[in-house]
């Protein structure tokens, strides 16, 4: 959409919105590619496996297998605004899923890989999710939640996996490749994205087909005007959240981009390893990714990619620092919240980087700081950050009547629900964002601390829990066992009612907790308990004298 400006002034000064009002994003991304002359063996997806061997497909492939995917989900009772949840990593199977549901003009919830029953099931019960599919490894949270989920009809897994499951590559190789898009209307709800902490019960938000161009002017200043000859994409963020897909795979795809998915989870040295190996040059990397990459980098040699893009969250000087030590180059930012999508962008040699502001105004937008009554103020007067009332990436509103989050219009601008100014050159300077009490930041995901009690204190063999961050970002739980329980046990009850990331790397058994006079734990009291330091591991543990007598053994 942008058209190689030479400014940033010229960029928005010739910047038009083009997006039809008849607009469905598979033919957009994917079909689009296969017609009219154009060439549709073209490389969309590379697939690289945990040996490093990539194996890549074309527009034309995954056509054909999303449509198959498609009558395979019309043939489950599928139709259009059913919403169907995804919990998929990258890869394949993700790719023609995402295009599948949206081409029929269903819904696409997708769920992180690694939430537990609790989150999990209150998203697909939330959304009233009729169908899933789901990786093997989601499974066992996804049954454990199923008895809460009145409307899920069907689950189909790539192999068939797991009891009730429809075998999703079996049945695509029997259906039919011959599905027409259907006729969607550009404001036609596509996604329903629930926040990617697996904290309380959070509103869904919903998204329309022309989100992704509304996007687009954001992502393709960050990705130093993007495309350009010779890029391959490829991102560290979950494909099941909007940054992954709104900042790269769809864009990419929407330029005729190949996209690389890389094997589930996130690795400094294996990232870039897979940026070596296939060629990648332009990569988006959520802020704490991009900070372990670019310490990693600075101590090994490694492929210089064209450009790197992060965001949400604004980068701070020091990063910036280390990035151009490790990698050459500037980080750019996107900056945007999950309603909004990418409103705002910095480009380095089109723009001089403020940090920790994340830039100006993407082309086509406006973003500035507002009151409560949505008056515009002045440059450098605190407010609510907002965007203009045409941002054609703006979510619809919340899934189910009535339902309030964050995110809210007023006087035509949609506010965003985070605090910051404009200064008087239109930078925007987001504040950052403070964790609630009891909630803990460890590797750039917030967990609930009283959500990892209550599931420890779940388990029948435990009379109550308490946990604690430690400084190392890590946690730390105690727990006062009312009978026989291993420390497995626990780190297992834990991960499939809450998720991996909320397991505590140490579980420490007490004979008592310390309580305040209302009942609720003393989690300062807990703090200053003593800690072995001769116990690094998940797999050592320490107990009072009283209770040493009580061996558990490591799971």
């Amino acid at each position: 959409m942008l058209n190689n400006p030479r400014s940033y002034e010229e960029a928005c000064r010739t910047f038009r919105w083009r997006i039809p009002e008849r607009y469905n994003l598979a033919f957009d991304v994917c079909d689009r590619h296969t017609m009219g002359g154009a060439d549709g063996h073209r490389t969309a997806l590379i697939v690289e496996d945990g040996a490093g061997a990539g194996e890549r497909y074309t527009f034309h492939v995954l056509r054909m297998l999303s449509n198959r995917l498609a009558n395979v989900l019309n043939a489950q009772g599928i139709t259009p605004g059913d919403r169907v949840a995804v919990m998929l990593p990258a890869g394949l199977e993700a790719a023609i899923a995402l295009l599948a549901i949206v081409r029929m003009g269903a819904v696409m919830v997708p769920v992180p890989m690694g939430l537990g029953a609790e989150p999990l099931g209150w998203r697909l019960a939330n959304s009233g999710a009729v169908a899933a599919l789901a990786d093997s490894r989601a499974l066992p949270a996804l049954e454990a939640a199923r008895p809460g989920l009145r409307t899920l009809r069907a689950v189909l897994t790539p192999d068939g996996d797991g009891p009730d499951c429809v075998a999703m590559w079996q049945a695509v190789e029997a259906a039919s490749d011959s599905f027409e898009p259907l006729v969607t209307p550009a404001s036609h709800p596509a996604f329903v994205f629930y926040p990617a902490d697996g904290i309380g019960t959070p509103p869904g938000a919903v998204l329309p087909h022309r989100a992704m161009a509304g996007s687009l002017p954001a992502v393709e200043l960050s990705l130093g005007l993007f495309p350009q000859f010779g890029d391959i994409v490829w991102t560290s963020a979950d494909w099941m959240s909007g940054e992954a897909l709104f900042r790269a795979v769809l864009p990419a795809w929407h330029h005729g981009v190949p996209v690389v998915a890389g094997p589930d989870g996130f690795d400094p040295g294996r990232a870039l390893d897979l940026m070596s190996r296939q060629g990648v040059r332009a990569a988006y990397l959520p802020a704490h990714h991009l900070a372990r990459l670019a310490e990693v980098a600075a101590g090994r040699p490694h492929a210089m990619p064209r450009v790197l893009s992060s965001g949400p969250e604004p980068l701070d000087a020091e990063l910036h620092e280390r990035v151009i030590k490790a990698f050459g180059i500037h980080a750019n930012e996107a900056w945007g919240v999950l309603e909004t999508g990418a409103v705002a962008a910095n480009l380095a040699g089109m723009m001089e980087l403020r940090p920790p502001s994340p830039g100006r105004s993407a082309p086509g937008l406006t973003v500035e700081a507002v009151d409560e009554r949505g008056r515009v103020l002045k440059a450098g007067e605190r407010g609510i950050l907002a965007v203009s009332p045409n941002a054609p990436g703006s979510f619809l509103g919340y899934w189910g009547d009535g339902v309030a989050g964050p995110a809210r219009r007023v006087n035509g601008w949609l506010l965003t629900g985070r605090l910051g100014h404009r200064d008087l050159d239109n930078y925007i300077w987001p504040e950052a964002l403070a964790l609630p009490d009891g909630v803990a930041r460890i590797d750039g995901a917030a967990i609930g601390l009283d959500e990892v009690e209550a599931a420890l204190a779940s388990h029948p063999q435990v009379a109550g829990a308490g946990v604690v961050e430690l400084p190392a970002g890590e946690l730390r739980a105690f727990v006062e066992p009312r009978g026989a329980v291993t420390a497995a046990q626990l780190r297992d009850w834990v991960a499939l009612r809450r998720g991996a990331a909320e397991v505590p790397r140490r579980i420490e058994l007490v004979d008592e907790l310390p309580l305040a006079v209302d009942g609720t734990i003393l989690r300062e009291a807990l703090l200053s308990m003593p800690l072995r330091l001769d116990a690094p591991t998940s797999e050592d543990r320490w107990y009072p004298s009283s209770r040493r007598d009580r061996t558990i053994k490591p799971g």
